[in-house]
Formats: structure tokens, sequence, C-alpha cells
């Protein structure tokens, strides 16, 4: 993912379960944007952009195709074509991270986020450099409160309380 995803865009937060996954990406702006990729006249072979839409579709295609030659199989591997949504506001960034990471215990996979491996989760904690741990961490105001907001197992699974909980964040809510 990060070959296919790094060009074009950050790693916030991701979280994979037994029948989906969800990844959230930061768009770069055009301006930190490889040198090689930023003009039109530089791709390679003469697309006339190459988009995080066109990378996203690169790293599922050739997923599948690793995926085929090891297990000896041909045809699609997922099921349903990708899902992508754009995130218009600093509460829905703030409740998206939060749902990502809070999906496996939601699925009652695990007790804690902290114990499912298969997410960003620790790797924010840890400040890894992969994942945009400060960017994440000055959204919800420090590393503490991320830890917890996320540990709180009482705490309810809806936007609302999410949205109340961080209105001192200066946040604007509808």
């Amino acid at each position: 993912m990060k070959r296919f995803s790094s060009p074009f865009s950050d790693i916030i937060a991701y979280c994979l379960i037994p029948n989906h996954f969800h990844l959230l990406l930061k768009v770069k702006a055009k301006e930190d944007l490889p040198v090689g990729i930023r003009h039109k006249e530089d791709l390679p072979d003469g697309r006339k952009e190459l988009t995080i839409d066109q990378s996203l579709k690169n790293f599922f295609n050739s997923y599948t195709r690793s995926y085929n030659i090891v297990h000896k199989r041909n045809g699609r591997l997922f099921q349903h074509a990708y899902k992508q949504k754009e995130i218009d506001s600093d509460e829905y960034l703030l409740w998206l991270i939060y749902y990502i990471h809070r999906n496996p215990v939601h699925h009652k996979l695990t007790n804690a986020c902290k114990d499912w491996t298969f997410s960003s989760y620790n790797e924010i904690i840890d400040a890894n450099n992969i994942i945009l741990s400060d960017f994440i961490f000055n959204l919800y105001g420090n590393k503490k409160e991320f830890i917890e907001l996320t540990s709180d197992l009482i705490f309810k699974y809806n936007k609302n309380s999410l949205s109340q909980k961080y209105s001192k964040l200066n946040i604007e809510f509808e």
C-alpha cells in the first residue's frame, strides 16, 4: 500500500477486519508531490495525469495479481469495488479516525483497540513514522486524549457523543 499511495497521500489510519477494511488517506497538495509526477508531461506512459484514484486501482490490481499467483487462482479477489469518500470537515475526520480504530471492538473481535494487531492504532501510539501520529494527536489535543477516547469502553459509539467530548477543540459542528 505504501508503495502505491505514498507519492500521492499519507496514511492516517487503517483497520483490517476479516470481511472488510478501512483506509484513511490524506491526499498531498500538488506542491508536495514528487517532481516526477507533479507535471503532466513527466508521466512516462502518456497519461494526462496520475491521480490518487489511479494509484488505488493500481494497488488493488497488483495485490490481486500477487495473491492469485501465490494461491494458484485467478479472477476477482474482492467482492465489490472499493468506496471512497471525501472528508469535508474536521468533525467527520475526528469521528472517522475514532470509528476506524474502534471498529474491531464494535464487531466484538477484541476488547481494546490496542489488542487488535491489524490496525494502525499501535503504530500511531508508537509514532513510527508510517502514520501521521502528530497530525492525529493535534486533532485530538494530544496523545493522552486520543488514547483515553479509544480506550473508553463505556463511551457511546456515536458521532454526537464524539462531537460533545471534542467541542473544546473549537471545531464548528453542524
